[in-house]
């Protein structure tokens, strides 16, 4: 959307709505691309392939032009860009893409060089490949302070160069009924109040995504890691069928055997549907999701979710990390107005609205804060989960591997595959990709 401020109004006094074509790649490009936004999925039903732009009717060009994921974190955005040009008598043009459609119009932006956009939202995974051959303004003027989270601010530099500021701060955590079971410290707690809570038809001890690509990944990453399992090598040859990695995937299976029939097919909808209907009693989840647990327009269950960190194994538990963040494109024509922008926008006091918009912060003192800590019960839990949580693999094959090897754990969950075998497949299809 393009967001006039006042020295830019259109003559009418109100935005226009234009319709952009669906994106050519928004359907073959899917292949080797995202599937879903770990948090949501795609949810934009008919409208979901068409990137919607509002622009001033007077046509006067752009002071700057931002990408914005579709989606909750989307929407604080453009809150804060509406007020950058509100307040700086600017237009300022948002072009609103779907989560898969995001990575591919960034990406053709970033290869070719067009200069389409000065400020892009990047979801963390992406970064290894959007950084390359120097398609980013690396922050050269200027290091980050240290009020942002230490896990956050990672996964925003390549080879030592911070290219990125983090602006949303997701990490998963555990929901679980508080007034059915004790906080589980272990993944054997997890399944041991499973077993008990379970009841066909009427309760479910767990639910997880379980669908191929990213939702079964994202949900089996947090157990893979805490039994001791890794992705790749230290040669960086693929380990996951290792027995580690395959110990925990005969674990997922076990927790299956208490989740609702068809979980091999959920995504983050479905699972929280079920938290939300009383059907299920634990599940991995995103912040995103908070909220709801305690609406009584949407939840059976307000006041009875409680939050924590991921349960431990053999090793201590960690979320998947899942920051957003927010970078220059070289090519931006404006790069002075973008990074003007991009430090705003993480700045405490924009960071702190956009909080209460819902999004998890990157800035300790924002998570800090007296108002929104009265206001979000889940902050000190959100922070202590963000603070030790692991990102994906930094490859610029991500998104590949991570579709590769979503399909065998899914096919795993279904049935058609034993954990053994499936583990195995993944990792020569996952060597293939690497050798690329």
């Amino acid at each position: 959307m393009a967001l006039a401020g006042p020295g830019a109004e259109p003559a009418s006094g109100r935005p226009c709505l234009q319709v952009q074509s669906p994106p050519e790649s928004g359907l073959a490009g899917r292949a080797a691309g995202p599937t879903s936004r770990d948090g949501h999925g795609d949810g934009f039903g008919a409208l979901g392939l068409f990137a919607f732009v509002l622009t001033g009717c007077g046509g006067a060009p752009p002071s700057l032009v931002v990408a914005v994921n579709a989606g909750v974190e989307g929407d604080s955005l453009k809150a804060a860009a509406r007020e950058f040009a509100s307040t700086r008598s600017l237009n300022v043009e948002i072009v609103d893409l779907p989560y898969a459609n995001l990575f591919e119009k960034e990406l053709l932006d970033l290869t070719s060089r067009t200069g389409a956009y000065d400020v892009i939202m990047i979801d963390d995974p992406w970064f290894p490949r959007l950084s390359q051959n120097q398609a980013l303004t690396p922050l050269t003027t200027q290091s980050p302070d240290a009020d942002f989270l230490k896990s956050c601010l990672e996964v925003c530099r390549q080879d030592g160069v911070y290219y990125a500021l983090p602006y949303v701060g997701n990490s998963q955590l555990f929901f679980y009924r508080r007034d059915l079971m004790p906080a589980p410290a272990t993944w054997s707690d997890v399944l041991a109040s499973a077993k008990k809570l379970s009841t066909p038809g009427k309760m479910y001890g767990y639910v997880m995504r379980a669908a191929p690509g990213n939702p079964v990944v994202a949900d089996f990453l947090p157990l893979f890691w805490s039994f001791g399992a890794e992705m790749f090598a230290a040669d960086g040859a693929p380990a996951m069928a290792s027995p580690e990695g395959i110990e925990a995937l005969r674990f997922m299976l076990e927790l299956g055997k208490y989740s609702p029939p068809g979980y091999a097919g959920f995504n983050a909808d479905e699972v929280s549907a079920h938290l939300l209907q009383s059907t299920a009693a634990m599940s991995i989840n995103w912040p995103a999701w908070v909220a709801a647990m305690d609406d009584p327009a949407k939840s059976k269950v307000t006041g009875k979710i409680e939050f924590a960190p991921l349960p431990s194994q053999k090793r201590q538990g960690v979320a998947e990390l899942g920051t957003w963040l927010l970078a220059v494109p070289a090519a931006s024509k404006r790069k002075d107005r973008a990074f003007e922008f991009l430090n705003w926008a993480t700045g405490p006091d924009a960071m702190k609205r956009a909080a209460l918009h819902g999004n998890p912060p990157t800035r300790r003192s924002v998570f800090g804060d007296a108002e929104l800590k009265a206001k979000f019960r889940a902050f000190p839990v959100q922070l202590k989960s963000l603070e030790s949580a692991r990102p994906r693999p930094r490859t610029p094959r991500w998104n590949e591997i991570e579709n590769a090897f979503g399909i065998y754990l899914s096919q795993a969950n279904s049935g058609a595959l034993a954990p053994d075998e499936a583990m195995r497949r993944a990792a020569k299809d996952i060597a293939g990709i690497v050798a690329r």
